[in-house]
């Protein structure tokens, strides 16, 4: 177990749950559909459990939790304003959000793949956070 590797794979993890938080706060509000609605609302706490999972791994290293990059967020910010400003629909939401979910799943599955030294509990947690994406982007195909 290389602690460096396990170290840099649950921030990236934390990165990625937190992104996926934030994509949420943005658009749940924007939804029309209730049972689009529902499976958003449960998908983000799904994603704040693992955030504190996260949190208390990084913590059990004696680390933090970092925010995402600025840039990130504010790419983020853009891409979503723009596309809702141009097609205000549940479907341009559920579009955003698939994207957003392979993203996140292909990123953390190269991470996965780059610290394979970490240790079980870092690999499980972000392995947990690809299911969770992957569920949800074929979740939202029905609303695409």
């Amino acid at each position: 177990m290389n602690d460096n590797d396990t170290l840099k794979l649950l921030k990236e993890t934390d990165k990625g749950v937190q992104m996926a938080i934030y994509s949420f706060d943005q658009l749940l509000d924007k939804v029309d559909n209730p049972a689009l609605k529902k499976l958003l609302t449960e998908s983000r706490n799904d994603h704040k459990r693992l955030k504190n999972e996260t949190a208390n791994l990084l913590k059990a290293m004696g680390s933090y939790e970092e925010e995402p990059p600025a840039m990130a967020k504010g790419m983020a910010w853009m891409e979503t304003n723009w596309k809702m400003g141009m097609e205000y629909s549940d479907r341009v939401v559920a579009d955003i959000i698939t994207k957003g979910c392979d993203m996140g799943a292909k990123s953390l599955q190269k991470y996965i793949n780059e610290y394979a030294g970490c240790d079980q509990a870092a690999a499980d947690t972000a392995k947990k956070l690809i299911v969770l994406e992957e569920k949800l982007s074929e979740d939202l195909r029905l609303y695409l």
